[in-house]
């Protein structure tokens, strides 16, 4: 290490309250950054726009506490019984889907 750098190094032994690592930045980061990868090797539009949806979906019943499998099980379920399901009966934080899919 150069002499010039010490100082800043030595700044987080200064300061009790900073991270030793930025692990858990990089970590909450890490799925935008798979997801991205992913969408690189769509084959087409249409495949990159199922890949968004797909993760949209994935998203946001975690971001509801959802149990994923269930919750995409009921999706799947709900549109194979009928051509035009009620989405909005569908949406995470619909009462009846929280109760069926919570964690």
């Amino acid at each position: 290490m150069t002499v010039k750098l010490k100082s800043r190094v030595y700044q987080i032994f200064e300061i009790g309250e900073l991270p030793l690592s930025n692990n858990a930045v990089e970590q909450s980061i890490r799925p935008s950054t798979i997801i991205r990868k992913n969408s690189l090797f769509a084959k087409s539009t249409a495949g990159a726009k199922a890949n968004a949806i797909f993760y949209t979906i994935v998203q946001t019943a975690k971001l509801n506490n959802l149990n994923v499998f269930k919750y995409l099980e009921l999706i799947f379920e709900a549109h194979t019984r009928s051509q035009n399901p009620d989405l909005k009966a569908y949406l995470p934080w619909n009462p009846m889907v929280r109760q069926l899919c919570g964690n």
